[in-house]
């Protein structure tokens, strides 16, 4: 039987809080159990490089029941520029605990509804607490991302990631299942599979991930929360723009066309339309550029892996061909208010003729 010696569950829930969060201000205000987000490990500390490092905070930790008796769960609170809070809770695996407890557990987890809430506790806190630092507040109720991380750094038979490959099948724990899987799940569950080191393991899965680390670096962890925190945020946004594309069609639909009465309102949503295309135009190039790619390495691939995972090229094409439809159709405005406007400047021209025409007639 495979037993853990040491490792932890990492369950994360993110929220999107605001505008922006001034990282700087949170590390001025509390300075205590605060950090900035740092790889540890010397080879690849130069694979990716943040344009503004997450703030990290220690929060007061919770007692869960998990294994099987009272746990004492960590809770670490992450700040992004970009406006997102991430709550994650930390769980350890008791000393000996066996794949198919670790198994039941994980699944416990993924149906704990608490944790929804004791997360949302712990944002509301914090929004209260950094205060000032959180510009534009809005928690945006229904739109929470999870992820969980299990983690690994011992097992108690001193296996190594490929013998457990040979004598467990980990697609059941990353898919939540108690039965046997098909060949093909199993290939298809674990193809985005790394290693560096013998002994180290990383699989990446669309609402998790699997990592055996002797270490205990948190480096892996936090390249998945980060990648997490950004595509929740263009989730977010592609959103955004949905709600405005059906403001815009309500709003044209009943003005039926452009009239000389409506110019200034029509001038009015042009405007609009300018300002939400430049307006998530800049929050989403903030968003993209938060973290880059500076050298092809180990992390670098993993970043680049766990981003095509979680589709970060569909929802950057789909808000993309989004903010067209807004500019096509502010073009068309602008191209329907130019014409009324043309209109209006010959009719003009013509009553100024006809004036001078009747002007000239009676001095005569």
């Amino acid at each position: 039987m495979i037993t853990v010696n040491k490792g932890r569950i990492l369950i994360y829930r993110l929220f999107d809080v605001a505008l922006e969060i001034d990282l700087a201000r949170i590390e001025e205000s509390a300075k205590e159990g605060t950090r900035r987000l740092k790889f540890s490990k010397q080879p690849f500390m130069k694979a990716l490089e943040f344009a503004n490092p997450p703030v990290a905070l220690e929060l007061p930790s919770l007692k869960k029941g998990y294994f099987g008796s009272d746990t004492i769960v960590n809770v670490i609170a992450k700040a992004f520029d970009f406006g997102v809070l991430s709550i994650m809770f930390e769980v350890p695996v008791p000393s000996g605990a066996s794949m198919s407890e670790l198994e039941r557990t994980v699944r416990e987890l993924d149906n704990d509804k608490t944790i929804d809430v004791d997360a949302r506790e712990y944002v509301v806190g914090l929004m209260e607490t950094l205060g000032p630092a959180i510009i534009g507040p809005e928690i945006k109720e229904g739109f929470v991302e999870d992820y969980t991380v299990i983690y690994v750094e011992e097992f108690a038979e001193g296996l190594k990631a490929p013998e457990l490959l040979d004598q467990y099948d980990l697609s059941r724990l990353l898919l939540y299942e108690s039965r046997e899987l098909s060949r093909f799940t199993r290939e298809e569950t674990l193809r985005n599979s790394f290693s560096y080191y013998p002994d180290d393991l990383i699989i990446i899965h669309v609402d998790n991930a699997f990592i055996i680390d002797p270490s205990g670096s948190f480096d892996l962890p936090d390249i998945l929360e980060f990648a997490n925190a950004q595509i929740f945020e263009l989730r977010y946004y592609d959103r955004v723009i949905d709600k405005e594309l059906q403001w815009i069609y309500r709003q044209i639909s009943s003005r039926r066309g452009v009239s000389f009465s409506r110019l200034r309102d029509y001038e009015r949503l042009s405007r609009r339309l300018v300002r939400t295309v430049t307006d998530i135009t800049e929050v989403t190039e903030k968003v993209n550029n938060s973290l880059k790619v500076t050298e092809d390495i180990y992390y670098a691939r993993i970043y680049r892996t766990s981003m095509s995972v979680l589709r970060s090229k569909d929802w950057e094409t789909s808000i993309r061909d989004k903010l067209q439809t807004v500019m096509n159709t502010y073009n068309m405005i602008h191209d329907e208010i130019s014409i009324r406007r043309a209109y209006l400047i010959e009719l003009g021209i013509l009553i100024l003729i006809a004036l001078e025409m009747v002007l000239a007639f009676y001095v005569r």
